[in-house]
């Protein structure tokens, strides 16, 4: 089971907080077609979202070295 960070640092909680209501936003714009964007969109947030948390990500291209950077 991945581990995950504490959260201590408020910054933090409130960029989680945004980012979980962005993408329950991008989630209501999904339409039947032409939305493949939206799904990228919801994919990278995601994935900053699991960063923040402190979830280990398969993504090649984070690096841990510093969670604070946006």
């Amino acid at each position: 089971m991945p581990r995950k960070k504490r959260l201590t640092n408020k910054w933090d909680l409130i960029k989680i907080k945004v980012l979980e209501d962005e993408i329950k936003y991008f989630k209501s714009c999904i339409q039947e077609h032409d939305t493949g964007h939206i799904y990228t969109t919801i994919d990278a947030l995601e994935t900053r979202l699991n960063v923040l948390k402190g979830i280990e990500t398969d993504d090649p291209f984070i690096y841990h070295r510093d969670s604070n950077l946006i």
